[in-house]
């Protein structure tokens, strides 16, 4: 005689696993999985939206380090799910993807039945792992087989898809047999995984033989709990360290060894050091866009990587590496310690090339914090965030970031913070996911205040989910960069043609109305005495609370024309001054003539007077000054 119905089964198997949250939407037909789930014991999350919940578990994995599942309906609305998967793959998080199918097997001609077409292959791109479930009695070691391969190397998503009918029938009796509800929540632990010899050796050797070497810090360094042996080895070895967006927060950004924000957003001694570095040592790093791919002509074609990564398929994938070495960061930092903690001294060029790169952290710094503080008529972003980062550093709040142009500023002149204390989604960048991220991070850290800074149209994306912050009563203040535009593609197109085009201005919304009318504490700010104590209000607020700050659409971030010139390589051919210097170098064959060219390219293109110049030109016009 059947005992429990596959709903029950799936639950059994979530509590046996370690499971203890799973996200999703009271949608039709998912009903008895639901009650299944929260009669066993589990605690489900019910967003507006299916891809909201999918960020929201994303999010709470990121803070809790805790694995989590989402689950959707049939009938295709697993499709919702696709960006947030997608997000989690991109950024290596162990996300569970649960989603009732179709009975019948996916239907070779979808025209005629379009609800039988083949869920699991849609993830197939996506995920480490997916499987369409086809008994009960399978369900506990898929469910086992599911989160362990996500869990490993590399981590990623993972997808099973449910037919309905299995869901509601009686599954075969034993079916859940033995599965007793774990005691602690399913843990992540960072995998640990040494270099082999040749590699090490061959990393040590171009290491000793650098005269202007850089560390540059990935999402890798995060994953592995490997900040404080990384700053530790920086320190003692005197080397500069850069990180990525992912990396954000591996290294201090006011630690001195360290050359600012992240990427790209630290202005001219990112851009000066990756043109003259001779080897990088490049830890837990995909060199994304963001990165420029770690490639000339922003990359200087003479660096030599050693690239570190637990991801095989990472290393050699955008840079050749001298020395690829397949490892996590904090195991291989200990076996590089070991290595030159005998009888190495680091050169006295270690030294001069640290403080050349200081030098250039300090005067963009100077700079970006002058362009600030100036008594603008309208708000100026860098003032909103450096306010805020004062605040944050007493209220030792965590941070969730969203936008465009909104994280540059957010990592120009926002707070040091820990690397467990920011989260933006960096592998995709995904628009718009701020609103859920923020629930899901608070609700793995509910003795913490969170606080989103987020642009006006990434909000639009997922402002439905303040229903359900309010509903859940979560302690998340949220700041909205309201510029009335699209900016990062507005000011691009005045930095460039000097004209916008349409589609890139937004309505000048009342957000704090709109926050009001979801029963949420809200006001609007649009000077800049008024930032400091708006926020304090905001953070000592009990509940939900929401800052409307109208921002001026003129500015942008200074680093937001190199960011230009990494992601749209080679579609400005007829941007002067750049173009007869880049035609040329496009044309040359490799070698010390292109070398030469390249070198140019990047300083003309590149140097921060020629960037911080054309930038205050075109918006103190637009300013009347």
């Amino acid at each position: 005689m059947a005992e429990t119905t596959g709903s029950a089964v799936l639950t059994k198997s979530l509590a046996a696993a370690g499971i203890k949250k799973v996200f999703g939407v009271p949608a039709p037909g998912l009903e008895g999985v639901l009650e299944a789930l929260e009669a066993g014991g589990l605690t489900v999350v019910l967003a507006v939206d299916e891809t909201a919940a999918c960020a929201m578990a994303d999010g709470y994995i990121r803070r809790s380090l805790c694995q989590a599942a989402v689950i959707s309906a049939g009938h295709g609305r697993c499709l919702s799910q696709v960006s947030g998967v997608t997000n989690a793959w991109a950024d290596k998080i162990p996300l569970l993807s649960l989603a009732l199918c179709e009975d019948t097997e996916p239907d070779e001609n979808p025209g005629i039945r379009r609800d039988l077409f083949d869920q699991t292959a849609v993830f197939k791109a996506v995920t480490v792992f997916r499987k369409r479930v086809a008994d009960a009695g399978e369900l506990p070691g898929l469910v086992e087989k599911a989160l362990s391969i996500a869990a490993s190397i590399p981590m990623g998503p993972a997808h099973l898809d449910l037919p309905r009918r299995m869901m509601e029938a009686e599954a075969p009796e034993g079916a859940a047999e033995g599965l007793v509800p774990a005691k602690e929540e399913r843990a992540l632990a960072p995998p640990r995984l040494p270099a082999d010899r040749t590699s090490l050796s061959r990393a040590v050797d171009l290491l000793k033989q650098a005269k202007r070497p850089l560390v540059f810090a990935g999402g890798g360094v995060r994953l592995s709990g490997a900040s404080e042996a990384l700053t530790a080895l920086v320190e003692e070895w005197g080397l500069p360290v850069a990180t990525s967006m992912a990396g954000m927060g591996a290294v201090g950004k006011s630690h001195p060894n360290c050359l600012g924000p992240p990427s790209y957003t630290a202005g001219e001694a990112f851009h000066h050091a990756i043109a003259l570095a001779d080897v990088v040592l490049a830890l837990g790093v995909g060199f994304s866009g963001l990165e420029g791919f770690g490639l000339p002509p922003l990359w200087s074609p003479d660096i030599r990587f050693i690239h570190v990564d637990t991801d095989v398929a990472q290393l050699g994938f955008n840079v050749s590496p001298a020395a690829p070495v397949c490892a996590d960061v904090a195991t291989f930092l200990d076996q590089l310690k070991s290595e030159l903690s005998s009888g190495f001294s680091p050169p006295a060029s270690w030294g001069k090339w640290l403080k050349s790169l200081q030098a250039k952290k300090a005067s963009r710094r100077a700079r970006a914090d002058k362009d600030a503080s100036h008594p603008w008529d309208t708000l100026h972003q860098g003032r909103m965030v450096r306010e805020l980062s004062n605040l944050l550093e007493k209220e030792d709040a965590l941070v969730v970031i969203d936008g465009g142009n909104t994280p540059l500023y957010a990592a120009i002149y926002g707070p040091d913070l820990k690397p467990g204390q920011s989260f933006f989604p960096f592998g995709m960048a995904a628009l718009g996911l701020g609103v859920p991220y923020a629930i899901g991070v608070s609700l793995a850290a509910p003795d913490k205040r969170v606080a989103l800074l987020t642009g006006d149209g990434s909000f639009l994306y997922n402002v439905q989910e303040l229903e359900t912050i309010r509903r859940l009563n979560l302690p998340i203040a949220v700041m909205v960069n309201n510029d009335s535009a699209w900016n990062m593609i507005k000011a691009l197109q005045l930095s460039f043609y000097e004209r916008r085009y349409v589609g890139t201005c937004l309505p000048d919304v009342d957000y704090a109305k709109v926050a009001e009318g979801f029963g949420w504490g809200a006001e609007r700010v649009d000077k800049a005495e008024d930032i400091q104590p708006a926020m304090e209000r905001a953070l000592a607020h009990g509940g939900q609370y929401l800052i409307d700050f109208l921002t001026d659409s003129r500015n942008a971030p200074d680093s937001l024309l190199s960011f230009a010139l990494v992601e749209f390589e080679g579609s400005l051919t007829d941007f002067s001054p750049l173009s007869a210097v880049k035609s040329q170098w496009k044309n040359r064959d490799l070698g010390k003539e292109r070398a030469a060219l390249q070198t140019e390219y990047v300083k003309k293109a590149l140097a921060a007077p020629w960037l911080a110049g054309k930038i205050s030109r075109l918006w103190e016009k637009g300013r009347g000054k």
